[in-house]
């Protein structure tokens, strides 16, 4: 498993002494029993959060979906940060809908750390069809490639755009161009 990088939980704070609220502690107790080297933490907003090893992304994800008590279900949001030095966060947003007596939805961050020199992941599509357009994203602007995605080409910026503009490193070498402001009819300016 991949190390943390960043800190969701407080200094000094173990997983095994962090509490887990009433809903989400039996996602925690099925993940630690079949990947013991993950480090699950509870974020301020309610998500749970673990980073995983981009080899191991295929069968985790699997297992989310597919395991009776967790079946997170809906795909919200993959997207990617830039940490420049360190490389990128692919980050992924799991929803657990399926109708429960409680009425409570299950939230879980996956987090991916992909080097720089190799910005590549194994792609969800298969498992959740609604990340064929959120991972077409992340390429498209952060440069991130998704293996085995059907369909990986740009979908916002132009097929003969250069470069990845939500990269750090991104330097916009089109020349500026001028801000024409018009005045609107009957507006006070």
């Amino acid at each position: 498993m991949a190390e943390r990088e960043d800190k969701a939980r407080p200094e000094g704070e173990t997983a095994g002494a962090q509490t887990f609220p009433e809903e989400i502690q039996p996602v925690v107790d099925l993940l630690n029993k079949h990947y013991p080297d993950l480090s699950p933490a509870m974020r301020a907003d309610g998500w749970l959060e673990v980073v995983v090893d981009r080899q191991q992304s295929p069968e985790f994800f699997r297992f989310l979906r597919d395991t009776r008590g967790l079946e997170f279900d809906y795909l919200s949001d993959v997207t990617a940060v830039d940490y420049e030095d360190k490389g990128f966060q692919v980050v992924y947003h799991l929803i657990s809908i399926g109708l429960r007596a409680d009425r409570t939805h299950r939230r879980l961050c996956v987090k991916i750390n992909v080097p720089r020199d190799d910005a590549r992941t194994p792609s969800v599509v298969d498992i959740w069809p609604t990340a064929n357009f959120h991972e077409r994203e992340v390429y498209d602007l952060m440069g991130v490639v998704f293996e085995g995605h059907p369909d990986l080409r740009r979908i916002l910026l132009r097929e003969d755009w250069v470069g990845h503009p939500l990269r750090k490193d991104y330097v916009d070498r089109r020349p500026p161009r001028p801000r024409v402001v018009e005045k609107a009819p009957g507006s006070w300016r």
